[in-house]
């Protein structure tokens, strides 16, 4: 069973609404999946982040299937995470997204591909507090997939209305409590029509069983990292990395 929303504090109203697979049906195609052969990269200790790798990970990413990663910091998790959603680029080895290979793409080309195909949660929403929950939303679907305003009000609400927030378009983004501010923006990874969701790091309660579902009803792949015991619920499985490799 899904979690209800939390309140949004005295005098403001909650906007729980269950999820439904009709909302859903309307926000993502089917698609082919993901496969990496021996990916490589190696970033050095005087980056922002420090030293981080991955050492040959090869795998593949069916479409409905929601894969957890874990280990610990700078095992690598989120760097083979970014590779897969073209964030970063590999040293070697070779990438399939849905059909094409990301080996052959310019950088215009893989960032235009990256926000047609992907929808990313980061270790932050990243909302803007002074816009409006739909506007939040809407951005990325003019800004990146060129809608118009009809489309684009539609599938705004069909994402609200998945993630429990039917009735919240007009709330300020800074208004909404922190779990509410999390579905919000998984809800803004989900309205492009991705087909992968890619998680490093979020916050598990409440949107875990969201993105299960979303895999579940839509053949949505869902890429996350987080602690194990988190995952487990919900993952069809489970890959360990340590030091740059996944553990067989």
């Amino acid at each position: 069973m899904l979690p209800n929303p939390v309140s949004m504090g005295a005098g403001e109203n909650d906007f729980s609404m269950p999820p439904s697979a009709a909302a859903l049906s309307r926000i993502h195609p089917m698609t082919s999946g993901i496969t990496c052969e021996a990916l490589s990269c190696q970033r050095p200790a005087d980056e922002p982040f420090g030293p981080r790798a991955v050492r040959g990970f090869t795998g593949s990413f069916a479409p409905g299937e929601f894969v957890g990663f874990c280990g610990p910091d700078g095992c690598g998790k989120g760097l083979l995470l970014n590779l897969i959603g073209l964030i970063e680029v590999p040293d070697s080895g070779r990438l399939t997204l849905f059909g094409h290979d990301a080996g052959g793409l310019s950088p215009a080309d893989a960032a235009a591909f990256r926000n047609e195909v992907c929808g990313f949660l980061f270790t932050h929403p990243y909302l803007l507090p002074s816009f409006t929950v739909a506007e939040n939303l809407a951005m990325p679907l003019f800004r990146i997939c060129g809608s118009d305003a009809r489309s684009a009000r539609a599938r705004t609400l069909a994402a609200l209305e998945f993630v429990g927030l039917a009735g919240a378009e007009t709330c300020l983004a800074g208004k909404l409590g922190p779990e509410l501010r999390w579905r919000a923006a998984l809800a803004r990874a989900l309205v492009q029509e991705p087909d992968v969701l890619i998680a490093v790091s979020p916050p598990a309660n409440g949107l875990l069983p969201l993105a299960r579902l979303a895999a579940d009803l839509s053949g949505l792949t869902v890429l996350w990292s987080g602690a194990r015991g988190d995952l487990e619920p919900f993952a069809d499985r489970i890959i360990e990395m340590r030091d740059g490799r996944a553990l067989p």
